[in-house]
């Protein structure tokens, strides 16, 4: 029976992958995208999303000629010394075309094919109807906010086909500087529709590469893993999709990235947050995974029941202790299955982050089978850790904390005023549970931490300053490093106890 069952489940995933490629780009790029939402779908259907492919035959030459030519402010072969007009790629969004610059430069013209920006929002505007459907009439779906996701989603795609936003995510790498090699954006030729760039070529990072250069396959993965995870944990700019086909191995040695279509951003408090993540699998921390947890689902209140159990189920077989061999890909599939059983919905910069990171370690496995993809990226997680200690982001965390001190002040004038006025006109209600008073003691401490936090963090930050401004003679200097040091310190070991709480 859950043999017939599940047959016939893989047969309607099966027909709702073949449906929504029958549908046209904007459902085939909708299906790209749930298939990331493994934290809201079966592993079973986000497998057979993730097989889809935009690959379609290229429009002719003849029908985007007049607009290329608009926006390049002449037709190609009077602008390029050089200009081929057979695509060497093409996709349901774009197709791009190999060409030269009068300088002798090889670059590639991406070029948006017509009219897809009106189909994309006509589709767009009957999933929003469908969506409002769908959160009016079906309460068991309401909790995943199908007009929000639907929303979500029409922003990411009117996004993707804005090539100025893919020229601007590429040149914002490129500048930070990475490990790879990004490819040169040239403005002047770059518009909504166009986008002109040097050409990277190479080889792709696959099994073939590995088989021919084993030594140089090697010694990049590693660095594949470390770049990416540079990326996302000191730069908070990350690319979306570093899978072989968006990499090329260089005729130096190097990793190129290309299509920046897929570009993921975090702010400092969730580069934060994923540092406790993967520090906890040192110390097995599964209180503040689970508030990790709870605070990227937006829930409040005390967590679901079976969280903490799962978390520390996930310790049993993902800890730095758990003397088992870590597949990346494999833990954060696990740690997107916790969220889903216990209904917690993850924001969409996090699963991109999950996605990049399963993806990466793809690459980097594919450069090398017996890579340990944990030992890889370690140093750039102590930089990370490191990173948080300079002056510059204690000065930031604790602006933070104060912002926030300064607000809870500020409201709670008006709070209490309203609280007043409600008792006095309906008198005072209480109800207590059982659970109330567990949490309560939790909840009063972590509050207290918060703020005692806040004032450690200032007072090291006062001390640095005034010893900063005082004579610099070496007396100061030696006071200065022993402040530096002793404040340090008492900041790590007050964290520790902190968290060990």
């Amino acid at each position: 029976m859950a043999a017939g069952a599940a047959g016939a489940a893989g047969a309607a995933y099966e027909g709702l992958v073949a449906a929504l490629e029958e549908l046209g780009p904007t459902f085939v790029k909708l299906g790209q995208i749930m298939a990331t939402r493994s934290d809201l779908l079966p592993p079973e259907l986000t497998n057979r999303l993730g097989r889809l492919h935009d690959d379609v035959s290229p429009v002719p030459f003849e029908s985007i000629r007049d607009q290329l030519a608009v926006d390049l402010g002449g037709p190609p072969d009077e602008i390029f010394a050089e200009f081929s007009s057979t695509p060497i790629a093409a996709a349901s969004i774009a197709q791009v075309y190999a060409a030269r610059l009068r300088s002798g430069e090889e670059v590639v013209v991406k070029v948006r094919r017509p009219g897809i920006e009106t189909i994309m929002r006509a589709d767009l505007r009957l999933l929003a109807a469908a969506a409002r459907v769908v959160e009016r009439r079906a309460p068991a779906l309401r909790r995943h906010k199908p007009v929000r996701v639907v929303t979500e989603l029409g922003e990411a795609l009117l996004e993707e086909i804005d090539l100025r936003i893919e020229a601007r995510n590429q040149t914002e790498i490129r500048r930070r500087g990475t490990a790879f090699q990004v490819p040169f954006v040239h403005d002047r030729f770059t518009t909504e529709r166009t986008m002109v760039s040097t050409r990277a070529r190479g080889r792709s990072p696959n099994g073939a590469f590995r088989r021919d250069e084993p030594a140089l396959a090697r010694a990049l993965a590693p660095e594949a893993a470390r770049g990416l995870l540079s990326m996302i944990l000191l730069d908070g700019v990350f690319h979306g999709d570093p899978h072989p086909g968006n990499v090329l191995v260089t005729a130096d040695g190097r990793l190129a990235l290309l299509d920046f279509g897929s570009v993921g951003r975090l702010s400092a408090k969730r580069r934060e947050q994923v540092l406790v993540v993967l520090g906890s699998l040192v110390d097995a921390d599964v209180r503040a995974v689970s508030d990790v947890l709870m605070d990227w689902s937006g829930r409040s209140g005390s967590p679901p029941p079976g969280l903490e159990q799962a978390v520390d189920r996930f310790f049993l077989r993902y800890a730095a202790d758990s003397g088992r061999p870590i597949r990346l890909a494999e833990a954060i599939s696990e740690f997107i299955t916790i969220a889903r059983e216990n209904a917690l919905t993850l924001p969409p910069d996090l699963l991109l982050l999950l996605r990049a990171l399963g993806t990466a370690e793809g690459l980097a496995r594919t450069l090398d089978p017996d890579l340990d993809v944990i030992a890889a990226i370690a140093p750039v997680v102590v930089r990370a850790f490191a990173a948080r200690f300079k002056p510059k982001a204690l000065a930031a965390r604790a602006f933070r904390t104060f912002k926030e001190l300064d607000q809870i002040l500020a409201m709670a004038p008006e709070a209490l005023r309203r609280v007043i006025g409600r008792v006095s006109r309906d008198g005072l209600v209480v109800q207590v549970s059982s659970s109330d008073f567990t949490d309560l003691p939790r909840a009063m401490r972590r509050a207290g931490d918060t703020i005692a936090l806040g004032i450690v963090v200032a007072a090291l930050l006062v001390a640095v300053a005034l010893v900063t401004v005082a004579q610099d003679d070496q007396l100061a200097a030696l006071v200065r490093v022993a402040i530096l040091l002793l404040g340090g310190a008492g900041l790590i070991a007050f964290l520790r106890r902190l968290y060990r709480d």
